[in-house]
């Protein structure tokens, strides 16, 4: 560890002690935690993006460097998918167009180029995994840094060693604010850190999950403030129940409720069962104390949670699924459906809905669980990662922590006024709620890594007749115990 780093980690530990003592007869915030999900968190405190100058500033001093011209080749996905709004740029524009998140992608990039004497390129293609496997095991740095959809490089790149191990980059500041904390601590298998998210990319919150409401259909049936509600701890599965039977209405009278004519209290995917199980504390696997991932599907909570998660989304009459997400946008944005599920890249549809809507969280389980708590679709979100052919890896990392420090002031805030105040968000409301749904992001390993296709399982189980929810999980205990163990193996062989 360098002196650096060193006195950096000395700073925290002061500072962190300090808060501590200030705080200690104040019992107006706590944590929850549950041993078998690992669920801690302050998920109802806001993302403070202001804070993290400071911090940067005083525990974090920039580095100095030359790296005579040397060129950081990034190969990054772009792949048209989502009517778009995966595919804005965030770590390389050519130029300044007057758009605010392009334009700070700009000046980022030229103040990080300028610093260090760098240049910083991006190849965009609609699979970047394969074309790492092939670079990395034909022994070709062409590429020194890859952008990609999490599960594909966690799944396929990391377990065969073909991803850098992060912590062992002494120019990354991995405890810094910049990068995504809880993904680290949720991710690292084996203790390796070999993905990060965190403020140099936006494109890792395009999975995050929530929920939209219509606001019309809020003064139509006379139904509280749910910001406020949210606020108070009281937006739980059994509110969203009792709202569902409220509004779910036989709009042409023919006696039965059907996608293309009537009017939904929900709208989601199928997949909102696990989004429910997680926002109640669930998770499909965690990591022990010495990093290495265990299931945690079968627990007493989650076979007493999914009870209530299977009542919620089966409730016939008032929600409606389907696998094609533009359907179920269509029935929201024609003021059919007074909540819809999904994940903020899918909610950028729906930005030009005549009527307003308002975005909030995932419900708690019940009001004793004291923090709102969401995930995102590893499917979606992108992560950043370094494959293993990277000839020098100091010089990236200082490069991507130069540009993550960069983004936090710059970066970042233009994400919010851009994608969220002017395009998705409608009041000052919803960019409350969205702050505090960033900051309430947990990532399940077992979803990320998908062993024994347990996820598809999950949704299987929640889309079924089948109330036996753990002999049905037990018959495919075996297989999902192989992968699993087949993703430890692999790892350690890489120590």
């Amino acid at each position: 560890m360098n002196k650096l780093k060193f006195t950096a980690l000395v700073l925290i530990f002061v500072i962190v002690l300090c808060q501590l003592l200030i705080s200690c007869g104040d019992n107006t915030k706590s944590e929850t935690s549950n041993s078998d999900n690992g669920v801690v968190n302050n998920a109802n405190d806001d993302a403070n993006d202001e804070d993290n100058s400071t911090v940067s500033e005083d525990l974090y001093a920039y580095p100095e460097h030359n790296f005579s011209g040397a060129v950081i080749n990034i190969l990054s996905r772009k792949d048209g998918w989502a009517d778009g709004s995966q595919d804005f740029d965030d770590l390389y524009v050519e130029s300044e167009i007057g758009e605010v998140l392009n334009d700070a992608v700009y000046r980022r990039n030229r103040v990080v180029e300028e610093k260090y004497n760098v240049e910083i390129k991006v190849t965009h293609v609609d699979d970047p995994n394969n074309i790492i496997l092939r670079s990395v095991r034909a022994g070709d740095d062409e590429y020194q840094l890859m952008q990609e959809k999490l599960i594909f490089m966690s799944a396929t790149l990391a377990t065969q060693g073909f991803l850098y191990d992060l912590k062992n980059v002494e120019s990354l500041n991995l405890d810094a604010p910049w990068y995504n904390q809880n993904a680290i601590k949720d991710l690292s298998i084996n203790n390796k850190v070999t993905t990060l998210g965190g403020d140099i990319a936006v494109s890792d919150k395009s999975g995050v999950i929530m929920a939209v409401f219509n606001k019309k259909m809020v003064v139509d049936y006379g139904i509280e403030n749910l910001y406020e509600t949210v606020r108070q701890g009281k937006w739980t599965l059994d509110k969203l129940y009792e709202l569902m039977i409220q509004t779910a209405v036989d709009l042409n009278g023919d006696g039965r409720m059907t996608i293309q004519d009537d009017q939904w209290g929900l709208v989601c995917e199928d997949y909102a069962g696990w989004m429910f199980s997680v926002a109640s504390g669930n998770r499909l696997a965690n990591l022990n104390e010495n990093g290495l991932p265990y299931m945690t599907t079968i627990t007493e909570k989650a076979v007493n949670d999914h009870e209530k998660i299977k009542m919620v989304l089966y409730e016939q009459t008032a929600r409606v699924g389907t696998g094609d997400s533009a359907e179920y946008e269509r029935v929201f944005t024609e003021n059919r459906s007074l909540f819809a599920i999904g994940m903020l890249s899918q909610f950028t549809a729906i930005r030009a809905m005549e009527n307003d809507f308002g975005i909030i969280p995932l419900p708690k389980q019940d009001e004793n669980q004291q923090n709102y708590v969401t995930t995102i679709s590893p499917w979606v979100s992108r992560f950043i990662a370094m494959p293993t052919t990277c000839g020098n890896p100091e010089m990236v990392g200082a490069v991507v922590d130069a540009m993550s420090r960069e983004s936090t002031n710059t970066v970042v805030p233009a994400y919010y006024d851009n994608l969220l105040n002017q395009k998705i968000a409608r009041d000052e409301e919803s960019v409350e709620m969205l702050k505090q749904i960033f900051a309430s992001v947990i990532y399940d390993i077992g979803s990320v890594f998908n062993w024994g296709d347990i996820w598809n399982l999950q949704y299987q189980f929640i889309n079924g007749a089948n109330q036996d929810y753990v002999g049905f999980h037990e018959r495919y205990e075996g297989r999902i115990e192989s992968a699993l163990a087949n993703t430890i193996e692999a790892m350690q062989q890489f120590d």
